[in-house]
């Protein structure tokens, strides 16, 4: 094999118990090469008193990944990627997953990408690209919040934190953003929604809740386009008392209903 050219190295289950570091002198570690094409034909098992794994400080060559796993096909329920675990007192709080990502230009940051697709000739009831469940066992405790927000069991906790930022004027931000395309067919007629909720046993006091821990709360309750779906605007606006200016349709059960909607506050 000439001197310096990258190495192919087949090892059969590899276990590393102490810290090995790639970035060695001469990118040598004893008889091991820190660059080339590693093939590991069994297990690669990991043990050690700090961070298993370690990218800290690494340079990324361009368009290249950490970690990559391209036409890999799971086998399994769990996926790609497996963990469980188990905690008790401490740490105090815990993420199950943590990452951290800045812009200081122009570049776009854009989250979690989860991307599952059914192609042509699938046959699926169901489809996720995101499930969260919290689970509560029998003989755990959920403890008061004490009127507190954002405290309690929350499968989803989503927060828009402007902090002291420029917002320019057209600017948009919202907790969440919701679209539901349906290229080339119309499925109103079907089981379809932005939203689909359910009570799957028990009882809860609420559907939604809001709440106001700042000076001032939200304008607007709704704010719906006036183009009959589900919303309309059927008089000029005006400020008298009761003067209907619009509905909102609903269906409660096999119902259609009309909301109406009154110009002007009660007095």
């Amino acid at each position: 094999m000439p001197k310096n050219s990258p190495p192919e190295i087949a090892l059969g289950s590899v276990i590393l118990t102490k810290e090995f570091n790639l970035a060695g002198d001469g990118g040598r570690i004893g008889a091991a090469f820190a660059s080339g094409v590693w093939s590991l034909t069994g297990s690669l098992k990991l043990s050690g008193p700090s961070h298993l794994i370690s990218f800290e400080g690494a340079t990324l060559a361009a368009n290249c990944n950490a970690i990559r796993g391209a036409s890999l096909n799971p086998t399994r329920a769990s996926g790609w990627i497996s963990f469980s675990g188990t905690v008790e007192d401490t740490p105090a709080q815990v993420y199950t997953d943590y990452r951290e990502l800045h812009t200081t230009g122009e570049a776009e940051i854009l989250g979690f990408g989860a991307f599952p697709f059914m192609d042509s000739g699938a046959e699926c009831k169901s489809m996720f690209a995101l499930q969260a469940i919290c689970e509560v066992d029998a003989g755990a405790t959920v403890l008061s919040a004490d009127d507190a927000p954002a405290i309690g069991i929350f499968p989803l906790s989503a927060k828009c934190l402007l902090n002291n930022s420029t917002f320019a004027a057209g600017g948009v931000a919202a907790c969440a953003f919701l679209s539901f395309q349906a290229n080339g067919q119309d499925v109103k007629a079907e089981d379809t929604s932005i939203l689909n909720m359910e009570v799957a046993s028990g009882g809860i006091q609420n559907i939604i809740k809001f709440r106001c821990t700042s000076v001032t709360g939200a304008t607007y309750l709704l704010n719906l386009a006036d183009n009959g779906l589900p919303g309309e605007k059927t008089a000029a606006a005006t400020t008298a008392v009761n003067n209907v200016v619009g509905n909102i349709k609903v269906l409660i059960g096999d119902q259609v209903g009309y909301i109406n909607v009154h110009s002007a506050k009660a007095s």
